[in-house]
């Protein structure tokens, strides 16, 4: 068994847990949510919310075709982009089966962004973010991905912040992001995503 297989073991004990006592039940998650969200500085606020907001799909999707462009980094764009469909299957299905309820139905929240109505974990932008992160950290140089390794954690930081998700939905997604990410890179060392990699003419 490969060690990053202990990254999915260590999600779906953590799940089990949550799926038993519920993550309000939790008194280090909600006096984290807490600390994060009853303390927001108003000259921050714009901030977390851009990133809260656009930090997602308006920043990993336009890497990943930038990348595609170019010969010598069409590699990575095919394992981000074979990476975060792995991500957005289990991401959802990992809701569905939780069915966690998000802070604000529990507990006061001040909420910055109009609140969503899906279930809470794991986070979704956590788990995006948190596996191209990943994925470039294993494939990529330093000056590519420390600044969006910086900005994942930015992103997810900020879905407490704005009081949408409990601090345990963005460590969910982050455990559960950063095993797709190993698993997507190994496999297209083992040559799985060769076929695609042909379509686009990578070396």
């Amino acid at each position: 068994m490969r060690k990053y297989w202990f990254l999915l073991f260590i999600f779906i004990i953590l799940s089990i847990y949550l799926k038993i006592i519920g993550e309000y039940n939790f008194p280090l998650n909600v006096l984290l949510f807490k600390i994060i969200n009853y303390h927001q500085i108003a000259l921050l606020n714009s901030f977390f919310v851009f990133f809260s907001k656009y930090g997602r799909e308006y920043v990993w999707i336009p890497l990943t075709a930038i990348l595609l462009i170019f010969k010598r980094t069409r590699r990575i764009a095919i394992t981000l982009a074979a990476s975060f469909i792995l991500a957005i299957i289990l991401g959802e299905a990992s809701k569905i089966i939780m069915a966690q309820l998000r802070p604000f139905y529990y507990i006061h929240a001040d909420l910055l962004v109009p609140p969503p109505h899906d279930y809470s974990y794991p986070s979704g932008h956590a788990l995006i973010v948190g596996d191209g992160a990943m994925v470039l950290y294993k494939t990529s140089p330093r000056w590519l991905w420390i600044p969006f390794f910086i900005e994942a954690l930015i992103v997810s930081y900020s879905r407490v912040y704005v009081g949408v998700h409990w601090p345990i939905d963005i460590l969910g997604g982050w455990l559960l992001g950063s095993w797709i990410a190993y698993f997507t890179v190994d496999m297209e060392s083992k040559g799985i995503l060769r076929p695609i990699e042909k379509l686009f003419k990578v070396s």
